[in-house]
């Protein structure tokens, strides 16, 4: 079994116990969602996404032509500054 179908029958048997409540649990849309999601915590998310923005001001620092979609917002949530983000590194 592969872990996709391991995590649709472990969804499934945690429905049963559940009873009815969980009716509306479709164990293999929980499976998918589990399996799309590559990041199990707010900080693994961070530390992704600090990642990718230092790496960018680096290229920028190196080359102010290499100005990147990252350095002028962050993930498309909230628009900042290159000043604002190197202001994160200190």
């Amino acid at each position: 079994m592969s872990q996709y179908q391991d995590d649709i029958q472990a969804v499934a048997n945690l429905k049963a116990a559940q009873g009815s409540a969980w009716d509306a649990i479709n164990p293999e849309s929980a499976a998918r969602m589990k399996a799309q999601n590559r990041f199990q915590t707010g900080l693994d998310i961070a530390k992704y996404t600090a990642g990718i923005m230092r790496a960018d001001m680096a290229v920028f620092d190196n080359d102010k032509t290499k100005y990147t979609q990252s350095l002028g917002c962050w993930h498309g949530f909230v628009a900042v500054s290159y000043t604002h983000l190197r202001a994160h590194e200190t």
